[in-house]
C-alpha cells in the first residue's frame, strides 16, 4: 500500500514538473514584432511675397513658387516588448520614413533598444535627446506645425537667413546614436540625461583632439506634471551642450503649460550661446561665426469631443551670424484645427502667417507669407 502511495505520489510530482516546464517553455517566446504608424497628406496654397520671387533668381530669369502644392508625411514602425525572468522591460523600435520625397535621404529614423526596470529606462540608439523628449512647450494641433521645417516647406527661408529651417523651440532634437537615461516618476518629478558620442553616421570609433572634427553633445532634463487643484501642471527645466572646438555650445530650455478643463495654456523659451574659441583664441559669441540664437514660442488650445483649435506665436533670432551688424530672425502666427472623422482618422487645417528676416533689406534676403493647409492624417 505504502509503496502504492509513494509511486502515484511520484508520478503526480513529475507531472507537476513536467507541465511547469512545459509552461515555462511556452513562456520563453521570442519578441513579436509589431506594425504602427502614420500617413498624412496636405493641400495647400502659399502666397510668398512678390519682391522675394522677383529679386531672386539671374539677371534675365526670377523665381516664381508654386502658389498651390501637395505635400505627404509618413511612417511606417516596428516596434515589439518582451518582458525578461528577471522583470527587466525590454523594447525595440525601428521607424521609416516611408515618402517619395525621403528618396535622396535617410529613410531611418528613430531606431533604438530600451531596457526599463525600477532604475528607470535606459535606451540605446538613434532617438532625441532626454532634453527633447521632456520638454514642455505650448500646445499646438493642425496640418503645420508652429514651429520646425514644415513651415519653410511652403513659405521658402531666403539663403541668407543663417537660422536652419527647423528653428524650433526645443534643444537636442537630433536623432543621433545616443546612450538615453530617463527616470521614473517620483511624486511629479522625473530626471533624465543623455550623452552622444559622436554626431558622424558611422560605426568607426569616434576620435578626438588634434584635428578631429568629432563633435560630442551631452544633456540633463527635469521635468514636473501634477494636478494642482483641478488644474494639471507641466513644468520642465533641461540643459544642452556640444562639445565640438570651435563650434562649443550650450543650451538652456524652460517650458510651462497649465490646462484647465477645455483649455491648455503653455509657453517656452531657449538660449543657446557658442563658448568656442577662434584659432586667435577670442571668444566666438557675438562674432560672425557664432550660433548664439534665442527663441520664445507661446499657445492656447481648445479640446472638446472631436474637435481641437489652437492659437500660436512662435519667434526665433540668430545674433550676428554674419559680418553684418544685426540679428537674422523667423516670425510665426499659427491657427490650427484638428476634427476626428473616425478612429485613427483625422482632419487637419492651418492657417500660418511666417516672416524671415536678415539683417538688411534686400529684397532676395527677406521673404513673408501666409499658407493655408488642410488635409487627412490616417493613423494605423
Amino acid at each position: 500500500m505504502k509503496k502504492s502511495l509513494y509511486l502515484t505520489t511520484a508520478l503526480v510530482a513529475a507531472g507537476v514538473l513536467a507541465l511547469g516546464s512545459t509552461d515555462a517553455m511556452a513562456k520563453a517566446k521570442p519578441m513579436k514584432i509589431g506594425l504602427s504608424g502614420s500617413y498624412k497628406a496636405v493641400v495647400g496654397y502659399a502666397k510668398n511675397a512678390d519682391g522675394f520671387m522677383n529679386a531672386t533668381g539671374g539677371a534675365t530669369t526670377q523665381t516664381s513658387y508654386q502658389a498651390i502644392d501637395v505635400k505627404t508625411d509618413s511612417v511606417i514602425e516596428m516596434s515589439g516588448s518582451t518582458k525578461t525572468d528577471s522583470g527587466l522591460s525590454i523594447d525595440v523600435l525601428i521607424e521609416l520614413k516611408t515618402d517619395q520625397h525621403s528618396n535622396g535621404d535617410e529613410h531611418i529614423g528613430e531606431s533604438h533598444l530600451s531596457i526599463g526596470g525600477g532604475f528607470g529606462t535606459i535606451t540605446l540608439g538613434a532617438t532625441v535627446a532626454a532634453s527633447k523628449e521632456m520638454s514642455v512647450n505650448a500646445p499646438n494641433t493642425g496640418a503645420v506645425g508652429a514651429t520646425g521645417d514644415a513651415s519653410a516647406s511652403w513659405i521658402v527661408k531666403p539663403a541668407a537667413v543663417s537660422l536652419a529651417d527647423g528653428a524650433g523651440a526645443d534643444i537636442g532634437g537630433n536623432e543621433a546614436a545616443k546612450i538615453r537615461w530617463m527616470s521614473d516618476s517620483f511624486s511629479g518629478f522625473s530626471v533624465g540625461a543623455s550623452y552622444v558620442p559622436s554626431l558622424t553616421n558611422s560605426n568607426d570609433l569616434p576620435a578626438g583632439g588634434g584635428a578631429a572634427t568629432t563633435s560630442q553633445q551631452h544633456d540633463v532634463a527635469v521635468k514636473y506634471s501634477g494636478k494642482m487643484g483641478g488644474n494639471t501642471i507641466n513644468a520642465a527645466l533641461n540643459y544642452w551642450s556640444q562639445d565640438a572646438g570651435v563650434n562649443d555650445i550650450d543650451a538652456f530650455h524652460a517650458g510651462l503649460s497649465v490646462t484647465a478643463g477645455a483649455f491648455t495654456l503653455g509657453a517656452s523659451m531657449k538660449d543657446v550661446k557658442s563658448e568656442g574659441k577662434a584659432a586667435n583664441g577670442t571668444a566666438v559669441t557675438g562674432s560672425a561665426t557664432s550660433n548664439d540664437e534665442e527663441a520664445i514660442t507661446a499657445g492656447v488650445q481648445w479640446a472638446r469631443g472631436a474637435s481641437t483649435l489652437s492659437l500660436n506665436y512662435f519667434t526665433s533670432e540668430m545674433e550676428l551670424a554674419t559680418a553684418t551688424t544685426g540679428e537674422d530672425s523667423v516670425e510665426k502666427w499659427t491657427l490650427g484645427a484638428k476634427y476626428e472623422l473616425g478612429p485613427g482618422v483625422d482632419f487637419l487645417g492651418t492657417v500660418q502667417n511666417v516672416k524671415w528676416s536678415d539683417e538688411g533689406t534686400i529684397a532676395a534676403n527677406n521673404n513673408k507669407g501666409t499658407v493655408i493647409v488642410g488635409g487627412i492624417e490616417v493613423a494605423f
